[in-house]
């Protein structure tokens, strides 16, 4: 990160926009969640980043306050993240399109310190949604953009959920397996799997491959390897840095296509090095007693084609909301 902020007023060179029809030449906004579902009672932090993408200076001032000499901290001061004009320049939007603009508890100063932004360098900060928008504290589906310096610039919108988070349990005839998922890393494949767990998919279907001692297959409908949800739907490979790992839940793929995501997914049951990148990992499994009974899934006998002898069934499969408390590491 390079800035730098402006400690005299000889050089203001006001710029700022009044409207989003004029925006500022080379100025680009983004929001980073850290988190883009967020258990509900959380802070819902956010890093607002102002972004000069000219080979020179940019200075900024706030739209309706009076330009003051910054204190000399390094940072996006809170007066430039609400400097929308009018409106904080902040908006959160429901999906049934409900919005606020206003943030709770802000009061716009009188005065806002001048920002002088040097060529290709960017400023920051993190700031709590959740404590400017209360809607957020509730569950929902929201839609954040942001427009500083009068709509200057403006963000590209971002999707945050704020729900309760779940695991999945798996019940057998060997036990259950329950399954932590991991929201950030494969967002749609976790939905596709809670989708199909609650829909009750995944009760009365089976692990229809088993691979001494690398992993154990299961969800497809045909229990042969080659059926996929009953609407046809494919979900698109997620990369994300997981390593897969005895417990690792990954997408199956139907070939080589690593878009043809569907209700087909493998626990591993060794490090897998060589698959690590080529399936989406979306999940672990989680306790003791999990592992347990993956072991004795995993000592079925065989056929030459993989197939186990005897019927693996999954007998239910059911989601259950867990305490909102920070997200386990796993290798």
């Amino acid at each position: 990160m390079r800035y730098r902020i402006l400690l005299s007023t000889l050089f203001l060179a006001v710029a700022y926009s009044d409207s989003a029809a004029d925006p500022i030449v080379g100025l680009r906004a983004k929001i980073k969640p850290m988190m883009y579902h967020v258990p509900v009672g959380q802070p819902v932090w956010a890093t607002m980043t102002i972004e000069n993408a000219l080979d020179e200076s940019v200075t900024l001032t706030v739209p309706g306050a009076e330009p003051s000499i910054p204190d000399p901290e390094i940072g996006l001061p809170l007066s430039h993240v609400f400097s929308g004009g009018e409106t904080s320049g902040v908006e959160v939007t429901t999906g049934s399109g409900r919005s606020w603009e206003r943030p709770v508890g802000y009061r716009k100063p009188k005065e806002a310190p001048i920002l002088l932004l040097a060529p290709r360098s960017t400023v920051g900060t993190m700031i709590d949604l959740r404590e400017y928008f209360p809607a957020l504290r509730t569950a929902g589906e929201y839609r954040i953009t942001w427009r500083p310096y009068g709509g200057g610039a403006v963000s590209e919108p971002v999707r945050i959920i704020v729900a309760p988070q779940k695991r999945v349990q798996l019940i057998t005839d060997d036990g259950t397996l329950t399954i932590d998922l991991f929201y950030e890393d494969a967002p749609a494949h976790v939905a596709n799997f809670l989708d199909l767990v609650e829909s009750g998919f995944y009760t009365g279907q089976t692990f229809h491959r088993l691979e001494p001692g690398f992993m154990l297959q299961g969800g497809c409908p045909r229990g042969d390897g080659t059926g996929v949800r009953p609407d046809g739907k494919r979900i698109a490979f997620e990369h994300n840095e997981r390593h897969l790992d005895k417990g690792s839940v990954a997408m199956a793929l139907l070939g080589d296509d690593p878009d043809s995501g569907s209700s087909q997914f493998f626990i591993g049951y060794t490090r897998l090095k060589d698959w690590d990148g080529q399936y989406t990992i979306f999940g672990h499994l989680s306790g003791e007693a999990s592992y347990e009974t993956l072991d004795r899934l995993m000592t079925a006998e065989v056929d030459d084609s993989g197939t186990p002898r005897r019927t693996l069934y999954i007998r239910a499969a059911r989601a259950t909301t867990i305490p909102s408390v920070p997200p386990r590491s796993y290798p």
